[in-house]
């Protein structure tokens, strides 16, 4: 045991000391107005002040204001890069986003991120059009760029998890590859050894070892063509300072795109190896490893085929209950992990890998959930004030709701971008929809209780397939659809992937039954409760992150289909039903009918 010589206080480790040591010595002028915890800057201790255990309803301390004017746009200044100040900035240009200096005369930081995540106004495909452009970058799916506007989010909770496990020899620097990291969130007194706790010591080498005899299994797959994973190079790139940095990279970056990972409760020493080699792959594609270390040929490739070998032997398994989540919660990372790895290697944009991923894969991942319930999982506990177990238990079960839900959004995706026919009916979607975001982050009992009052005694959205129903068949424009709880942007993403999914199959002639005027009337519904929500919203709209910010794209793009398709023009190779593995057919349709096109 190590003991503070200041106040008495004991830790494991000399780190842990070294790091509490710090708090006696650094001057800590700011502290939470509700706890009274003391911190070195004003906005980490407003941060902090967001989720303090002690808040429970009073307000928080006004924003510090910014104290001098910047010398950036209001994307990079978010991002703490570099701005040239050109109208539009290079890098704004590069990324083909919209560069504003609107928060030059912004009142506080905060409104200054709104401007790059704003509606689609002058280019209703701003988003879709540079993620199908074939000379973008491989950053298609924007990965990196999310990242840069996921800094505000609080590392505190996962830190602690991580420093339990590994205790990394360097730290990482404060920025890795476009993923800057802020002074406030790192460690301090945390670098004093490199090492891994015994039991993840155990889940790398055997993680490792197992990848390292697929990749000889594949080798006579591919003719010989590529030589066999090395366990030294694995090593040398699974060492404890990048499987930090890659943890956290994950975290502020795929996370907000697939957010099927419980963020709060995250802890690499109590999950699958599976788990934690797709997101620790994850990090290590979309920043760059720390000791000069890359990313071996074919890794990714190997990760895949270990990953999906292991969900298709969950077709062998006799059924499972669904009453306990908690005891489903190895399936549950398997799978989570299974969709993490289609997400990641759809962002390699290599034809072959999309095209294994579309007619194996996801097919692979859609039967096994279907064969163990997943698309009819209703809740049996309605969010509500509990205590800590109780809302574990509820986390496990929304887990269960989440991997189902986002397996319908990449079905979904697959048919909009690849008109890749459905593997999934959305009438086949009877399970709950999931939790608003702020319930799904809320990083302990204490602060999910405190979000939950807003949605207390409001009965449910119905599920998918009521409420897609409820759309197609609501023909007054001037009487919306009202539902009793106000549905959240990822519920509208949900419904608008499944509405463009079904004019999809009625353009392949699969639903004689529906009318293109049904399929219109839940576009005109859809755009109502879209509006209303993002009213709502308000200022707070700056954080949306991920793919639910470009619902309303995915709105344009299903009116444009309609309105083409109407007019019987049946050149356009977007229109016909045959699969495809590359985005021109859709680029091509964009380029038509956007601003330029008409």
């Amino acid at each position: 045991m190590f003991q503070c010589a200041e106040c008495g206080k004991s830790y494991q480790r000399k780190s842990h000391l070294s790091r509490h040591e710090e708090t006696h010595t650094r001057q800590l002028s700011f502290s939470c107005p509700v706890c009274s915890k003391a911190f070195s800057k004003s906005e980490v201790a407003r941060r902090h002040s967001k989720t303090c255990a002690k808040k429970y309803n009073q307000p928080l301390p006004a924003a510090s204001k910014p104290g001098r004017k910047r010398l950036s746009c209001d994307a990079c200044s978010a991002s703490k890069t570099a701005c040239d100040r050109k109208h539009p900035c290079s890098r704004c240009e590069s990324l083909k986003r919209g560069c504003t200096y609107a928060g030059q005369e912004a009142a506080s930081p905060v409104e200054d991120r709104s401007t790059d995540v704003s509606s689609p106004r002058d280019d209703p495909f701003s988003f879709l059009r540079y993620f199908t452009d074939p000379s973008a970058g491989m950053d298609r799916l924007a990965i990196g760029k999310t990242a840069e506007y996921s800094i505000r989010r609080n590392l505190e909770g996962l830190y602690t998890h991580l420093e339990s496990e590994l205790i990394p020899v360097n730290p990482p620097p404060n920025s890795i590859g476009d993923i800057p990291f802020p002074s406030d969130f790192l460690p301090v007194g945390l670098w004093s050894d490199d090492s891994f706790s015994p039991k993840l010591l155990k889940q790398l080498n055997d993680i490792l070892r197992e990848l390292v005899e697929i990749s000889k299994s594949m080798s006579p797959i591919d003719g010989g063509q590529h030589r066999p994973l090395d366990m030294l190079e694995l090593t040398s790139l699974f060492t404890a300072t990048n499987l930090f940095a890659f943890i956290s990279v994950f975290f502020h970056s795929l996370h907000w795109h697939l957010p099927v990972v419980h963020f709060p409760t995250f802890d690499p020493g109590n999950v699958s190896t599976f788990l934690l080699l797709s997101i620790c792959l994850t990090g290590a594609t979309y920043t760059s490893p720390i000791g000069g270390t890359t990313l071996p040929p074919r890794l990714l490739d190997v990760a895949e085929e270990l990953i999906f070998r292991q969900i298709t032997s969950l077709s062998t398994l006799p059924p499972v209950s669904l009453k306990n989540p908690t005891q489903l919660l190895p399936t549950v990372q398997l799978i989570q992990s299974a969709l993490i790895m289609e997400m990641l290697q759809f962002g390699q944009d290599q034809t072959d890998t999309r095209r294994r991923i579309r007619i194996i894969r996801h097919p692979c991942l859609v039967s096994v959930l279907r064969s163990l319930g997943f698309f009819q999982l209703r809740r049996s506990m309605t969010p509500s004030v509990c205590d800590d177990s109780t809302w574990r238990d509820m986390v496990a079960e929304e887990a269960c709701i989440r991997v189902a839900s986002w397996v319908f959004l990449a079905d979904g995706f697959l048919t909009v971008c690849f008109k890749n026919h459905p593997s999934l009916s959305s009438f086949e979607m009877n399970c709950d929809f999931p939790w608003p975001t702020e319930l799904w982050e809320a990083d302990g009992a204490s602060a999910f209780n405190t979000s939950v009052a807003s949605h207390a005694n409001a009965p449910p959205i119905p599920p998918l397939r009521e409420a897609l129903g409820q759309l197609l068949s609501h023909s007054n424009p001037g009487d919306p659809i009202t539902w009793h709880r106000s549905p959240s942007v990822e519920h509208l993403l949900i419904l608008i992937y499944a509405m463009n999914t079904l004019a999809f199959q009625a353009r392949a002639g699969f639903l004689g039954y529906l009318p293109s005027k049904s399929i219109e009337n839940a576009a005109r519904n859809w755009k109502g409760i879209w509006d209303s929500t993002i009213a709502r919203l308000g200022k707070e709209r700056y954080l949306l992150l991920g793919y639910p910010q470009h619902a309303e794209e995915l709105w344009c793009l299903l009116t444009a289909t309609l309105n083409v398709s109407n007019k019987q023009q049946t050149s356009i190779r977007y229109l016909d039903s045959a699969a495809t593995d590359d985005l021109e057919d859709l680029h091509e349709f964009i380029e038509r009918c956007g601003p330029a096109g008409g």
